[in-house]
C-alpha cells in the first residue's frame, strides 16, 4: 500500500507490502492533488517495507507517471529510502534520466539525512523558452537551444523543419544547446511525424555537438554516440564558437 504525508517542505511517501494496481490509481489521485498546491518540494520515498507490485501494477505506474512528466520540475530533489541494493542501483540509474529531478538514495538508518537532503531545494529555476531553432547562418549545420521546459507545439514544429532537411541532405551535422532542461511534453512521443523524425535524425546524423554546463549530459552523449555510430562531442556554454567550429570541420 501507498501512504501520503506533507511535512513542511517535504513530501514523504511511504511504501509497504504488495503493491496493486488499484492502490496505484488512488494513490496517484491524492499525489498530483498534492504537488498542483505548490511551486516546488522535496520528495522522500520510504521503500523500507516495499515488498513487490503486481505486473498491473507496474504498468499502470509507468503509464500514470508520465502523465505527469509536465509537473516533474516541481520536484527538483528526492530521497529513496531502502537497505535493497537493487534500489539503490535503480535510483543510480535513474538518476541521469529524469535531469530535472536530482535523487539519491539512503539506508533505513539514514532517514533523519534523507529528509534534510530533500528538504534543501534549489532556488527555482525561471521558465525559459522552452526550445527553438538557432541561426540558420551555418546552413550544414542544424542547431537548437534547449531552455526550460519544452511544449508538445514546439517540439512538433521542429521536427517537421527536420523532415523537410532530411528530405534534401543525404549527412547532417547538428549542434544542441542546452542551457536548461526541465523536461518535455509526453504527448509528443505520440505524434507519428516525431518520431519519423527522431528515427531519420539517427539514421543521417554524422557529427553531433552539444554544448552545455549540465554536468548530466556527458556521459549520457558518449553512450548514444557510440550506440548510434555517430561521432560526437560535449562542450561547456562558454566553449560554444568551438562547439560551431568542430561540428562544421
Amino acid at each position: 500500500m501507498f501512504n501520503l504525508e506533507q511535512q513542511d517542505d517535504v513530501l514523504i511517501i511511504t511504501l509497504s507490502g504488495k503493491i496493486t494496481a488499484d492502490e496505484v490509481t488512488a494513490f496517484y489521485q491524492s499525489f498530483e492533488t498534492a504537488i498542483e498546491a505548490v511551486d516546488q518540494i522535496g520528495l522522500v520515498i520510504d521503500a523500507t517495507g516495499f515488498a513487490d507490485m503486481t505486473g498491473d501494477a507496474i504498468a499502470r505506474d509507468i503509464s500514470l507517471e508520465l502523465g505527469l512528466m509536465d509537473r516533474m520540475g516541481k520536484l527538483p530533489k528526492a530521497a529513496v529510502v531502502s537497505d535493497k541494493e537493487f534500489v539503490a542501483a535503480a535510483v543510480r540509474a535513474l538518476n541521469p534520466l529524469l535531469p530535472m529531478i536530482e535523487m539519491r538514495s539512503f539506508k533505513s538508518d539514514e532517514m533523519q539525512a534523507a529528509r534534510k537532503f530533500a528538504a534543501d531545494l534549489p532556488p527555482k529555476k525561471r521558465q525559459g523558452a522552452g526550445i527553438r531553432m538557432m541561426d540558420q547562418s551555418s546552413p550544414e549545420v542544424m542547431g537548437f537551444e534547449i531552455d526550460g521546459y519544452m511544449e508538445a507545439e514546439a517540439l512538433l514544429a521542429i521536427s517537421n523543419d527536420v523532415l523537410r532537411r532530411l528530405e534534401k541532405d543525404e549527412e547532417l551535422r547538428a549542434l544542441v544547446k542546452i542551457k536548461s532542461f526541465r523536461g518535455f511534453d509526453p504527448h509528443i512521443l505520440t505524434e507519428k511525424s516525431f518520431l519519423k523524425m527522431k528515427l531519420g535524425a539517427m539514421k543521417k546524423t554524422r557529427k553531433y555537438a552539444v554544448v552545455t554546463d549540465e554536468a548530466w549530459v556527458k556521459p549520457m552523449i558518449g553512450i548514444v554516440g557510440s550506440a548510434m555510430g555517430i561521432e560526437t562531442r560535449s562542450f561547456a556554454l562558454a566553449q560554444e564558437q568551438a562547439a560551431w567550429d568542430w561540428v562544421r570541420s
